[in-house]
């Protein structure tokens, strides 16, 4: 009585490792040798166990055994698979289209991030652009204080004087300028690529910027 009910479990466990194997290759649809079926189904059916319903299955020609180099591979029977009608093709080939052209919109994203990283990488950092701006915002502080000076007449200056604080404050304007457009243009890449508002990306890291340039030449009030 105990063996014969032995004999029935066996029967149990390999018409479900059967319906497994046979479920998994109709599921792929695609050619897998004993040991990937068995790997794929995370040890669910041993690899023994696989290989002995793989041939059940041949047998019933519900899969098909090809050879593959020096071992075999199994894949489902397309016989129980209706052939698709000319509308179902041509969902398909419109599918695959649109497919191909989702793909190639990939490979461009994927381009253009690479270009902006490789920008990045050869750029100074955020924290560099940072410190560097706001050194220039405070030497250009500095300036405008001492122009207010000179222009109020609290103190005299040669005219030698007047012409290098001129030349230095268009210097570092100059300077200051550059260097906050291209931070605004890094952080802008850095922004789209993160697909969010330039602004809002600044406010989420807690950036702050600096003041408006100058729109006038204060020499010329």
């Amino acid at each position: 009585m105990v063996k014969q009910k032995k004999s029935l479990a066996v029967k149990d466990d390999n018409a479900l490792a059967e319906q497994k194997v046979l479920d998994y290759l109709r599921k792929q649809n695609r050619p897998y040798s004993a040991t990937d079926i068995s790997n794929n189904l995370h040890g669910a059916v041993t690899k023994a166990i696989a290989q002995k319903v793989l041939t059940s299955l041949v047998d019933k020609e519900e899969v098909v055994c090809k050879p593959y180099g020096k071992q075999l591979v199994y894949v489902i029977s397309q016989e129980q698979f209706e052939s698709p009608s000319p509308d179902e093709l041509n969902n398909m080939d419109v599918e695959i289209e649109d497919l191909k052209k989702e793909a190639n919109d990939y490979k461009e994203r994927n381009k253009q991030l690479q270009s902006v990283l490789s920008g990045l990488t050869n750029s100074l950092t955020n924290e560099q652009v940072e410190e560097k701006l706001k050194t220039l915002a405070e030497k250009n502080n500095r300036n405008e204080e001492r122009l207010q000076e000179l222009k109020s007449g609290t103190k005299s200056v040669s005219v030698e004087d007047k012409n290098h604080i001129e030349a230095l404050y268009a210097k570092n304007r100059k300077l200051w300028r550059q260097r906050k457009r291209m931070f605004d243009e890094i952080f802008a890449q850095i922004a789209d690529a993160t697909e969010k508002k330039t602004r809002e990306l600044m406010d989420d890291l807690g950036i702050e910027t600096d003041p408006e340039e100058l729109k006038e030449d204060p020499f010329t009030n």
